[in-house]
């Protein structure tokens, strides 16, 4: 009896053990998650679309492009209206769990959505894991059909959403990285599989 009660306290300790490490480790990981820092509890990751993509903003109806790239590498981004067909500076595809890639070639390089911590928003060549470049998609509208579903993109290392700001006189959108939240529909996208004229 007595082993038996050695035994059973043993295995209880080691079970107890195990746990403990367990919920150690997902407490880390929901830590280095972008949807921990999210402001809206109600959001929910996403696979983002495959193919080409046209991202466009839900509330300004404007779509993402890719501007002017200068000596350093690094790239303004800003939103106006769709030009359809092979206009690759407002084409993108999500690859490698979560880098946002413009079809806009820089110098024979591939760039990346990126962000930094003042709430800067360029494109620059694409770095594997790089945390600045890496981007949550997360579903903030679940729309019934025909209607499309919105999203928000949040960055891995800022925490921050891709925000719109409202458009300026020539049509025009500057865009950034705003804290998250849940109602705003700056920041809320549309990402829609390329259409070609």
């Amino acid at each position: 009896m007595k082993h038996a009660l050695s035994f059973g306290a043993a295995r209880t300790l080691r079970r107890g053990a195990a746990l403990g490490a367990m919920s150690a480790a997902l407490v880390a990981a929901a830590a280095a998650a972008p949807m921990a820092a999210s402001a809206d509890a109600a959001s929910v990751a996403a696979a983002p679309p495959a193919g080409t993509l046209n991202i466009s903003n839900r509330k300004t109806n404007l779509t993402l492009e890719v501007g002017d790239v200068g000596a350093s590498g690094k790239g303004q981004v800003f939103s106006r209206f769709a030009r359809g067909g092979n206009d690759v500076e407002q084409q993108w595809n999500f690859i490698n769990g979560g880098k946002l890639v413009s079809r806009k070639l820089v110098r024979g390089q591939t760039v990346c959505l990126e962000a930094d911590s003042a709430g800067r928003l360029f494109v620059a060549r694409c770095v594997g894991g790089k945390q600045t470049q890496k981007w949550a998609f997360k579903l903030a509208n679940d729309a019934p059909a025909p209607f499309k579903d919105a999203f928000r993109m949040q960055n891995f290392a800022t925490k921050k959403c891709l925000t719109s700001a409202q458009p300026n006189v020539r049509g025009n959108a500057e865009v950034g990285v705003g804290s998250c939240k849940g109602g705003s529909l700056l920041q809320q996208w549309f990402a829609a599989p390329l259409v070609r004229n």
